[in-house]
């Protein structure tokens, strides 16, 4: 995938380069080595204030009592969510609050590989695409929903996980679109999602450690000291196999372990992954990431294999895999495997809802 180019979007290449190294230098002087060539997470944020919605009940449940429910929900910004009116806007979120669901995080706001913002972007920035953002933050308001926001994504971002001056470009992009989103809606929202979603694979090779680690903590810190010190969230997927359960744990704990809240994906909608699966890896995730201070969220896949919304009583299923173990609960994706405006059917949602406020 190409190297986004910076010298589009803040003038000279000299001058972008010496304010993403500005970035990069505050971050510096906050970190020290922890070994040769690795960079340690950053150090706490002095007196920031973090908060993040928590399922309280969700959290010391026992493994027999718990009702395990999603909370929160991701969209992925997409061609025909560019085209909603308010109406559907209102309507979307009228269906979520009816299965308890009170939280959307938006998957990004700038989309990189197709060279637009969704948001109202300064004219030096990304060409400017559907508001999307704009359109979710006036929906929200009026509904009461809490929103978290989405910065840069790149599709193929993992195939540059491994080179620094990728990651430096990548987190100056973050930087500034969160300067941007906050300028527009101070005070409007709860937090960021990270658009880096990181998998086993990466964690799994040597050479992608530690400068995800660095990434991931060098933007941690500027958006605690910046843009109103919201709390900072990311996503990881364990769906590959390729470490065991307790090297994931120590890998997730490293590189993003300077996260507030970390939702992992449990793989569910690949098709060989189970229940006990996700408990099993869970179990190793929760005490590793105890120990950092992160928040850890179940975030379930929606969706079946090979295609389609996944049935109702598999998803309870795979959601009550990690009572007692998670802060709370989140799902792939509302908008676009229940929601009955977005599947043209009933019958998943209604079932969910009588599971949320039956039991059963």
């Amino acid at each position: 995938m190409r190297q986004f180019d910076l010298s589009r979007h803040c003038g000279a290449p000299l001058a972008c380069w010496n304010r993403r190294q500005s970035i990069a230098k505050r971050h510096e002087r906050n970190c020290t080595l922890r070994s040769k060539g690795r960079v340690l997470v950053a150090l706490a944020v002095g007196s920031v204030a973090l908060t993040y919605p928590v399922e309280g009940a969700d959290a010391t449940a026992s493994v027999n009592s718990c009702q395990a429910k999603m909370s929160s929900t991701f969209l992925q910004p997409s061609w025909d969510m560019a085209s909603w009116d308010a109406v559907r806007w209102d309507r979307e979120l009228a269906y979520m609050e009816g299965v308890g669901i009170r939280t959307v995080i938006l998957q990004w706001s700038v989309d990189m590989d197709a060279n637009l913002a969704y948001y109202a972007d300064p004219p030096t920035w990304y060409p400017r695409g559907a508001d999307i953002v704009g359109s979710l933050m006036s929906a929200a308001a009026r509904r009461g929903t809490s929103v978290w926001l989405g910065l840069g994504n790149v599709y193929t971002w993992q195939a540059h996980a491994g080179d620094q001056n990728w990651l430096y470009n990548q987190l100056y992009v973050n930087a500034r679109t969160a300067d941007h989103l906050y300028a527009l809606y101070p005070g409007q929202f709860r937090g960021w999602y990270i658009s880096n979603e990181v998998d086993d694979s990466l964690l799994a090779t040597a050479a992608n450690v530690g400068p995800m680690t660095w990434f991931f903590s060098a933007l941690t810190d500027y958006l605690h000291t910046h843009d109103g010190g919201l709390a900072v969230s990311g996503s990881v997927t364990y769906s590959g196999l390729n470490q065991s359960t307790e090297q994931f744990s120590h890998s997730v704990s490293r590189v993003l372990g300077s996260l507030d809240v970390l939702h992992v994906q449990d793989g569910g909608g690949s098709g060989y992954i189970e229940a006990t699966d996700i408990r099993n890896w869970f179990s190793a995730l929760a005490p590793a990431l105890a120990a950092t201070g992160t928040a850890l969220w179940h975030d379930a896949d929606m969706y079946a294999s090979p295609s389609g919304p996944m049935d109702p009583a598999r998803l309870q299923t795979n959601l009550n895999a990690t009572c007692g173990l998670v802060r709370g609960h989140s799902g792939f994706s509302f908008t676009t495997q229940m929601s009955p405006a977005g599947i043209g059917q009933w019958s998943h949602y209604l079932a969910y809802k009588r599971y949320v406020w039956t039991g059963r």
